[in-house]
């Protein structure tokens, strides 16, 4: 199932996390969700293009472990994504940083 990106914005917002769009301000406590813009494709049938679907890569920054994915996997079970991929940074401040990260795919708003 494919959703819009009204609809994919509003399930990370109900998620309880403050959500930023390409990079949270600078000193934003975690956890936090950033969602980026990747690209866009169009289907196509009868060489007409149907409609266009664009991709965004979901990121949830915390010092915290992968059972804080939890309630991302279960407010976006009826969505497909990509595997979550982890990312560990160290912080200025010697602090674990895991980027847990996946993409998901949206329908474009017309």
């Amino acid at each position: 199932m494919l959703i819009n990106f009204n609809e994919m914005r509003t399930r990370l917002k109900v998620l309880g996390l403050p959500v930023y769009r390409d990079l949270a301000p600078k000193n934003t406590p975690l956890p936090y969700y950033v969602y980026s813009f990747v690209n866009e494709k169009q289907v196509r049938a009868s060489n007409l293009a149907q409609l266009a679907i664009q991709e965004y890569q979901i990121s949830l920054f915390t010092n915290g472990t992968e059972k804080e994915l939890q309630p991302f996997k279960l407010a976006f079970r009826d969505i497909s994504y990509e595997a979550i991929v982890n990312q560990s940074e160290d912080s200025e401040n010697d602090e674990i940083v895991n980027h847990f990260y996946t993409y998901l795919e949206v329908l474009a708003d017309e």
